[in-house]
């Protein structure tokens, strides 16, 4: 397994072992082994689905500690556009940034700009792509490294240009050490964010060798200190230089209002953008030029990491954007320069991130032969009682000896099943009473007359069922 670092961590002294994380994973990641839980870190994309699902809250969400701003000569903190929506519909994007530096920060570096000049320059994009199609956005990372890991023939359709926020982070470095003289080490930019998933692509990041950001806060762990800080805040200013195009980023059909291009589409949810790439896959939706997709319903609204509610929050985004006065427009001149500098290009390619890398064809197809043949001996109920998503996880599991056809229950049911007994004819014996009845004391008489195995208090059915099998097979009182 690969040494790979995620912001998704579980907590084993709070897990109940309930499966529900395990059941809303859209990569089958995780297994519950001795009733805890445990994610595989080759097949987690960081999409917080299960911190939402888990409710012993024993699945928990990585992030920078306060010290991390300690190493940095000058910390810049760059707030998603989603934070501006959690303070109300009076909360100005201004106080919002004053906040931010109250907090310990010395600068705020807006993305809505960036945001909108990258809607600019996928119109560009589009123009000069020869497919497939659709292109896909890459801007939420959950999405692409749920291509990477299902979805390896989609990989072709992702936009080759780089996030807001990276691009953003980029750009504020160059300016800060040519306006500061500090070195650009010196300089610690932090994103602060709504959800799992953009955490870890600082920390992982893919398309880069290194991120531009060097580490994050949630929405979530900040909120208490910024509503105490803007509390206290009794300026009036209102000047935030903020573009109303970009802040509109934050929801999901955003990233598309910032293009020209009509010929779109957005999606948004797990279930949704799943429905929608299984179709893409299929050949479906190739009339269409570009596809914005979250793994968050709303989008970023949606965020785990967030404290209002995506209702309530897209409400506030509409009147925030309102009140907000017009800023202008980004210049296409300064988005065809930057797109001839490569400054948006990515600057590596993507692959998919394979679980099982194949290095025989021969053995590849062994390996599946006994998969199948594993598979054949599960019932198909898919209740993930085993520790398993479904039978076919479970399935992968014994292959990989990490787990026995025997955690299955009902394997083990089938195994222990008493045999059964014939059933009594019509008559006097079918009038007699439990007492009067022949048999193990351990039975009583059914309904119908025929025998069944008595449940006795404090003993599993699985117990049972060996006492009942036994007893059938030796003809005795267990």
């Amino acid at each position: 397994m690969s040494e790979r670092t995620h912001c998704v961590v579980f907590d084993p002294t709070a897990c109940a072992g309930c499966v529900e994380c395990m059941k809303v994973c859209p990569t089958r990641a995780i297994r519950v082994r001795g009733g805890i839980a445990e994610g595989n870190r080759d097949r987690c994309i960081d999409c917080g689905a299960c911190v939402e699902a888990c409710p012993q809250r024993a699945v928990k969400v990585r992030t920078s500690r306060a010290s991390d701003l300690k190493t940095f000569k000058y910390t810049v903190a760059m707030p998603s556009p989603t934070l501006y929506t959690q303070f109300g519909r009076d909360a100005h994007p201004a106080r919002v940034h004053r906040a931010l530096r109250a907090i310990g920060f010395d600068e705020c570096c807006d993305v809505t700009w960036m945001c909108a000049m990258v809607g600019g320059a996928t119109d560009a994009y589009l123009g000069e792509h020869r497919g497939p199609w659709p292109v896909i956005t890459v801007a939420c990372p959950a999405v692409v490294r749920l291509i990477q890991i299902r979805y390896h023939d989609l990989i072709p359709h992702l936009r080759r240009l780089e996030t807001p926020r990276e691009l953003a982070a980029k750009l504020c470095r160059r300016r800060l050490v040519a306006r500061l003289g500090l070195r650009p080490e010196d300089i610690g930019i932090f994103y602060i964010s709504p959800c799992p998933a953009i955490i870890h692509s600082i920390t992982a990041p893919v398309g880069l060798g290194a991120s531009y950001l060097d580490g994050a806060f949630s929405i979530s762990e900040l909120y208490g200190r910024l509503f105490k800080a803007m509390k206290a805040d009794t300026s009036s200013e209102e000047d935030a230089n903020i573009s109303l195009v970009g802040l509109a980023c934050a929801q999901a059909g955003g990233e598309i209002a910032a293009m020209r291009n009509v010929n779109t589409m957005s999606v948004s949810g797990l279930s949704e953008v799943v429905r929608v790439f299984d179709r893409i896959e299929s050949g479906v939706y190739r009339d269409v030029d570009f596809i914005e997709a979250a793994i968050c319903p709303d989008g970023c609204l949606g965020g785990e990491l967030n404290v209002e509610g995506r209702f309530a929050a897209r409400r506030n985004l509409r009147l925030i954007s309102r009140r907000l006065r017009a800023e202008g427009t980004v210049s296409d001149e300064e988005v065809r320069r930057l797109m001839r500098e490569h400054f948006f290009d990515q600057e590596q390619n993507i692959g998919a991130r394979v679980v099982e890398p194949v290095r025989d064809l021969r053995q590849a197809v062994i390996s599946r032969r006994e998969r199948i043949g594993f598979r054949a001996r599960l019932p198909g109920k898919n209740c993930g009682a085993c520790g398993a998503p479904d039978c076919d996880g479970l399935a992968e599991d014994i292959q990989h000896g990490e787990a026995n056809l025997t955690d299955c229950p009902f394997v083990r049911l089938a195994e222990y099943e008493p045999v059964p007994r014939p059933s009594i004819p019509p008559g006097p014996a079918s009038r007699a009473t439990p007492n009067d009845a022949d048999g193990p004391p351990d039975e009583t008489a059914g309904r119908n007359g025929e025998a069944r195995v008595g449940f006795a208090p404090g003993r599993t059915g699985a117990a049972l069922g060996v006492a009942g099998s036994r007893a059938a097979q030796k003809g005795s009182s267990p």
